[in-house]
């Protein structure tokens, strides 16, 4: 097979950290999370994110109402996160499995859709900052 194409690296990356994110929303299930809210610890104030851990620690357990009560924006972030998470797996078995990678076309429209979702999930967050 050779050396490992850039785009797969990345797509492995992107596809650890992603599933260690999501093990630790299964794990601290939902209000055992270790870490607190920077802003709202350093401010007293409430951030656009805070919540966001326990949101997905409630999707992650398949109970998306209760997820959505601590915080309305984490369920675009999530979905982002998730499609990505599975999204970023195939590429990296497809190529390990072949030993092919996708053509440049490909990997643009990949780009271009991941971009666009990406500001679609986040925006609304941003827009809040």
């Amino acid at each position: 097979m050779g050396k490992t194409p850039a785009y797969v690296i990345i797509s492995l990356v992107f596809f650890i950290l992603t599933g260690l994110g999501f093990a630790y929303s299964c794990f601290f299930y939902p209000n055992a999370h270790p870490v607190d809210c920077f802003i709202r610890t350093q401010t007293g104030h409430d951030c656009p994110t805070c919540g966001f851990s326990r949101a997905f620690s409630y999707f992650t357990h398949f109970q998306f109402e209760q997820g959505n009560v601590y915080n309305p924006l984490a369920w675009p972030v999530f979905l982002f996160y998730g499609s990505q998470f599975f999204f970023r797996g195939f590429i990296v078995v497809y190529y390990y499995l072949t030993g092919t990678i996708f053509g440049l076309n490909y990997i643009i429209s990949d780009i271009i859709i991941s971009i666009s979702f990406f500001l679609l999930a986040f925006l609304p967050i941003i827009l809040k900052f």
